[in-house]
């Protein structure tokens, strides 16, 4: 009578351990540490969720607006969870702060990063700006340490506007372009900075946005002198590189 060993039960902690185990033990089966990683994050986003408590409005509102700032941080690139060793989630999006009358969220996830058995695990602050404009909704990554709307939205707003509100001036706004009032002879200054996407027209006074996604912000009418200031944000994902903003 042939006899049939049955491995026991493996005592990993890694995927590269198990991709070894079922190697040894000749199981079936992708054993690379890169299938393994893909198919336990798979199966996280397909395991059915538990059956969630009755929730109050508010709360249903605030995981609403939660997800609506997922959904435009991904697109744009950014990151929406901290992964631990072993791809565990160790934070996720929460509501932090709101401002109704702008109409404008502060999200933040927080939690231990893990990058490697040679780099130590480092706690980190994801911090976003969400919300709605004439071109649709929009998204800005702005430091961890934020905790209100206000707070971001100062530490987004270009030194310069600040400057010219300070002084009386007229400031105008399409998206991540300030168009400020100034003398005739700066008139037009910063148009080689311009976002791509955002065109001055001298000959008519008309600032217009012609982007390739097709989200365009109206155009801004400037019958008087003005200069340009691009607000700057920093780029999605885990760089700490400032970028056009929004």
């Amino acid at each position: 009578m042939n006899t049939v060993t049955v491995p026991s039960r493996p005592n990993v902690r890694s995927e590269r351990e198990l991709a070894a185990w079922l190697a040894d033990n000749g199981m079936p089966g992708q054993r690379s540490m890169t299938a393994i990683t893909k198919l336990r994050r798979d199966r996280a986003g397909n395991r059915p969720a538990a059956p969630a408590a009755v929730q109050s409005v508010s709360q249903r509102l605030t995981r609403r607006l939660v997800s609506q700032a997922r959904a435009e941080i991904r697109r744009r690139g950014g990151e929406t969870a901290v992964f631990g060793k072993n791809d565990r989630v160790t934070g996720s999006l929460d509501l932090v702060d709101r401002d109704r009358g702008q109409r404008i969220i502060l999200v933040k996830a927080a939690g231990w990063r893990y990058y490697s058995t040679r780099t130590p695990q480092r706690y980190v602050e994801l911090a976003y700006l969400h919300g709605t404009d004439d071109a649709g909704p929009w998204a800005v990554r702005v430091p961890g340490t934020m905790t209100t709307v206000r707070e971001a939205l100062a530490w987004l707003t270009p030194n310069e506007v600040v400057k010219a509100m300070d002084k009386g001036l007229r400031v105008r706004r399409q998206g991540d372009v300030y168009a400020i009032e100034t003398s005739a002879k700066r008139d037009g200054d910063g148009i080689w900075d311009l976002p791509e996407g955002h065109t001055w027209r001298a000959n008519t006074r008309y600032l217009v946005h012609t982007p390739a996604d097709g989200r365009k912000h109206r155009p801004l009418r400037l019958t008087y002198p003005v200069r340009f200031v691009v607000q700057r944000a920093y780029e999605m994902g885990r760089s700490g590189a400032r970028v056009n903003g929004d």
